[in-house]
């Protein structure tokens, strides 16, 4: 079983990396536009519950359950002027998994747009929305739930740390915490990562990422629950261009 910890924790990690940065003069703005595509690529594992209508399958215990991924496309843009910056993340998969007697499949869009601006060289507070739209069908011995497709909107509050190691080398941190019941009960996402700027027009970065989301709607076999945390290692592509 993988634990599951409090999304206050990976915050409180967030703003300990911020103190390290003690000695940080206020951000340095940049004249004009700038503009950062993304490619990335989220393996993610899964641990919680799903449910269609009245059948559920436990993920809580990954020895016995079988996950595959039969499709992704993940990236993300980032357009800047000055201290000002509008993000778009957008991640889709198409999941697999077998369990027992049980059989499914869940396909998840995650749109993310947030407006941030930067503080200081190394603080930048963010506010948006997180868009999730998940379709499932799950089969087991006594049964078989149809698909159904739910989305929804969460409002979200986030920061982005960065603590520059050299000219070319940073480690950052990108957290939020949102849902408060508009949507979700609760979601949150912890993103630490090591970014290297190998190229004027390129740079790769590397970490882990945590996603979260306690999310249910409905009732009899109209039912939707989506109660997960996907976590696992994420690497990506970024290209900076100053227009």
């Amino acid at each position: 079983m993988i634990a599951q910890g409090h999304p206050r924790n990976f915050l409180l990690a967030g703003f300990l990396l911020s103190a390290l940065a003690s000695s940080a003069a206020p951000a340095q703005e940049r004249d004009g536009w700038s503009i950062e595509p993304s490619v990335y690529l989220f393996l993610a594992g899964l641990t919680g519950t799903v449910g269609v209508g009245s059948i559920e399958v436990d993920l809580d215990e990954p020895s016995s359950a079988i996950i595959h991924i039969n499709f992704a496309a993940m990236g993300s843009v980032r357009v800047a002027y000055g201290a000002w910056a509008l993000s778009t993340d957008v991640m889709y998969a198409d999941l697999g998994s077998t369990k027992d007697q049980f059989s499914g499949s869940v396909q998840e869009l995650i749109v993310e747009p947030t407006i941030s601006y930067r503080v200081l060289s190394w603080l930048e507070p963010l506010a948006g929305v997180r868009y999730d739209r998940v379709g499932g069908e799950i089969g087991g011995p006594f049964g078989h739930a149809r698909a159904l497709t739910q989305g929804w909107v969460d409002p979200i509050l986030g920061v982005h740390l960065r603590l520059d190691l050299s000219e070319s080398v940073s480690l950052d941190f990108r957290g939020d915490v949102g849902g408060f019941g508009v949507g979700s009960k609760l979601t949150w996402q912890a993103f630490p990562y090591v970014r290297w700027r190998f190229a004027e027009i390129a740079a790769l970065q590397a970490g882990y990422r945590i996603l979260s989301i306690d999310y249910e709607h409905g009732s009899g076999t109209e039912r939707v629950l989506y109660d997960v945390i996907e976590l696992g290692p994420q690497v990506g592509v970024t290209f900076p261009f100053d227009l």
